[in-house]
């Protein structure tokens, strides 16, 4: 509501709106940035973070309608209104239907502006399917180039204990996905290094948040993450070897190598936290979770799904390494083990297909719930607010 109010106060409002309030067909589709920062009074890097959280998470109706209002009382021009609405994020279909509402712009004013929003949208829908379809037919055609060079290296060496081709890679491939044992195996793998990269997850952001809040948990913690981090991976492989055995060295090996790099992310997350977020927070006293929720999580949220893209990856080279080496049962890593002992290049090149392929999907299913995580949930959380929605109707009944 600041916002609001500082918009109005700003925004050089004249009296030179109409009285039936239409826009002309000159009116600005948007206002550039540094305006919008003269405007509300915000550094430009403030009102980019402001206009990109808005496009993805909306605007509320509630704040909408009490800005369309309050800069309808100071005698704002419809097309400045429609150009400051637009140009902060909100949709011009919202902002039309906003406006016709409170009345600043007549409803056949309204139908052609919508109308001619929605043969734009069409039109830009229409030309980023185009583009999609020249980017996919671009991409197919390069993959397809790749895979051309790769068979005909294949056929001018033709030894396949040295290169196998695409050709031979799918035919080995069709024969170990008929095998009994073939999803078990997958599976197996999967597990296991799954596993390792969840623990690592969820205790590197735990270490993480009790650094943040007690200094001497990061004293204690900051060497043993340092010392992770510059240990070779194949010297922690035989100390895990000795420690744990074959069967569990996968899920250690992810674990450990995965750790530091979540932990360190996380950790500078939370530092980056705006100092006058959490004062305000402290301000209107709100309470730990919704703290979190509300100020930590923007924050430390670009952070972890940078820090957890890398670790997958990390987790899967890592732990497919270490199966190789310790050839547990059944693994992935086993097979690839006999592959090269019996010099058999296609199942090689198969099983690391398989490879590629269960960690892509991890890695989207993933990357998919922890963007869940981070997408706005202010208007669950925020209902029980003071001045929200539920908070109005018990004043209006105690005033009553």
């Amino acid at each position: 509501m600041a916002l609001l109010k500082e918009i109005a106060r700003l925004f050089p409002f004249g009296s030179d709106r109409t009285s039936s309030g239409a826009l002309s067909s000159s009116t600005p589709m948007s206002v550039p940035i540094s305006e919008v920062s003269r405007i509300i009074g915000l550094p430009e890097e403030k009102v980019a973070q402001m206009i990109q959280m808005v496009r993805k998470n909306g605007m509320d109706e509630a704040q909408m309608s009490s800005m369309v209002a309050m800069a309808s009382s100071k005698g704002m021009p419809a097309d400045k209104m429609y150009a400051l609405l637009t140009s902060l994020g909100v949709s011009a279909e919202s902002v039309v239907q906003m406006m016709e509402v409170h009345g600043v712009i007549a409803s056949d004013e309204a139908d052609r502006l919508l109308a001619r929003e929605r043969e734009r949208s069409r039109g830009n829908a229409d030309a980023a399917a185009r583009r999609a379809r020249r980017d996919l037919a671009k991409k197919a055609a390069i993959v397809l180039f790749w895979l051309a060079v790769w068979q005909l290296l294949d056929m001018a060496m033709d030894n396949r204990l040295v290169l196998a081709g695409p050709i031979r890679v799918a035919q080995a491939l069709a024969d170990q996905a008929v095998r009994p044992d073939f999803w078990v195996v997958s599976l197996a793998s999967l597990g296991r290094i799954a596993l390792g990269f969840l623990l690592s997850f969820t205790v590197g952001i735990a270490l993480a948040l009790a650094s943040y809040r007690v200094s001497l948990v990061r004293d204690f913690v900051e060497p043993v993450v340092s010392l992770l981090r510059t240990i070779p991976v194949i010297s922690i492989i035989i100390m895990l070897l000795i420690w744990v055995g074959n069967q569990m060295l996968t899920i250690y090996l992810s674990f450990l190598v995965v750790l530091p790099l979540i932990y360190t992310n996380m950790l500078a997350g939370f530092d980056n936290t705006d100092p006058q977020m959490l004062e305000m927070a402290r301000t209107y006293r709100m309470s730990r979770w919704r703290t979190f929720m509300y100020v930590y999580r923007p924050a430390f949220m670009p952070f972890l799904n940078s820090s957890s893209k890398i670790s997958l990856g990390l987790t899967w080279k890592s732990g497919i390494m270490a199966e190789v080496l310790a050839t547990p049962k059944p693994s992935i890593g086993k097979e690839m083990a006999q592959a090269r002992t019996y010099l058999n290049t296609p199942d090689l090149f198969a099983w690391t297909v398989v490879v590629m392929v269960l960690s892509w999907l991890f890695e989207r299913l993933f990357m998919e719930l922890l963007k869940k995580a981070g997408a706005s949930l202010g208007g669950f959380l925020g209902i029980h607010d003071e001045g929200g929605p539920r908070a109005r109707r018990n004043t209006e009944v105690d005033g009553r």
